[in-house]
């Protein structure tokens, strides 16, 4: 029994000094991002986990003095791991866009319908402005033919005369 209870406590004190000499360093910061992106009607939700971390063992002399000069060896990773990526579609916006759309196209209709309406009234106008101009080309040519008693005919002048 003594030497079970001997070698329980050399195996326990083995354990203890060689766990207390082990001199590391752990850094870990966890950042969350959030980004939410809307297109259009559609809503896209992911979120980002960025871990960074710094492991690293400190390095002493290994003699018996006391405060010691120590070096610090450490190697930094970095991981990103997508917690949450998910698609939706937004119906309120989506009953938006179909709304604006349609008031879009019935502007445009209106919009049409009124050029359309313009355009007739113009060339109405156009109409009774030619008719007018040949009207009072008609009235000025039978002024001009008209002649008085004394006037002879018109003739037409011969080259060579």
């Amino acid at each position: 029994m003594k030497k079970i209870t001997l070698l329980g406590m050399l195996f326990s004190l083995c354990f203890s000094i060689g766990h207390a000499q082990e001199n590391m360093t752990i850094k870990e910061e966890t950042t969350v991002k959030r980004v939410v992106k809307k297109e259009g009607s559609t809503v896209v939700v992911q979120e980002v986990e960025a871990t960074t971390s710094e492991k690293g063992a400190v390095i002493v002399a290994d003699n018996e003095e006391e405060n010691q000069v120590f070096s610090e060896k450490s190697a930094v990773e970095d991981k990103e791991k997508v917690v949450l990526d998910e698609t939706a579609l937004d119906e309120k916006n989506e009953a938006m866009i179909a709304a604006r759309k349609k008031a879009q196209e019935e502007e445009l209709k209106r919009s049409i319908e009124e050029a359309k309406a313009k355009a007739a009234a113009e060339r109405k106008k156009l109409e009774e402005q030619e008719a007018a101009r040949l009207k009072a080309v008609e009235e000025n040519k039978k002024q001009l033919e008209k002649r008085g008693k004394g006037v002879g005919k018109l003739t037409k002048k011969k080259k060579g005369n």
